[in-house]
């Protein structure tokens, strides 16, 4: 944790030279390769321009001949404290996430959204509807429904939700009762 801490200090001192040099028009910049015994992707001049870069000289560790119009020590400064510190609000932004994500606190056998929708939602239902209510939408549902018995002076003749028909349309727009479909 610590190595890949320091690792984005350093690139943060890195990209906000770079960024520095290319607002005063010297163009992206970046330390030579090829210095040192040992060249590598990264090489030595990376690591050695550090002290110089902080001081402010925006062209240590870049290729020879450094371009014209490098650009200048409040601006070196400035630039690397705001590439620094977008570099630790991002690392803050990734750190809470992955720790949301994997860490100790976190939901575990949670299901997305997406996955819910599959098993609970209302498209399975109506996949399912024979088997959850074979009265209303089962293969052997009657087109009509029989007659309900009634005596003389029941409530049950007044306009509302009938017996055998589920909920009432306008609690479930869009749902069509068998003889509909």
């Amino acid at each position: 944790m610590t190595l890949a801490t320091l690792f984005v200090l350093v690139i943060g001192i890195q990209l906000g030279r770079s960024a520095a040099n290319l607002v005063a028009g010297a163009g992206w910049t970046w330390p030579d390769a090829n210095a040192g015994a040992f060249p590598s992707p990264i090489g030595t001049a990376f690591w050695t321009s550090l002290p110089r870069i902080l001081a402010g000289n925006a062209g240590a560790g870049l290729p020879s001949p450094a371009p014209d119009d490098l650009a200048g020590r409040g601006l070196v400064w400035g630039s690397i404290a705001l590439t620094e510190l977008t570099l630790l609000a991002a690392t803050i932004w990734v750190g809470v996430w992955a720790y949301q994500r994997w860490g100790p606190g976190r939901m575990r056998g949670m299901a997305t959204a997406a996955e819910a929708e599959k098993v609970l939602g209302v498209t399975r239902l109506r996949k399912v509807a024979g088997i959850v209510r074979p009265d209303l939408y089962g293969k052997h549902a009657s087109a009509t429904p029989a007659p309900a018995q009634r005596a003389a002076g029941d409530l049950t003749e007044q306009p509302g939700p009938q017996l055998g028909h589920g909920l009432s349309p306008w609690l479930l727009d869009g749902r069509r009762t068998k003889e509909d479909r």
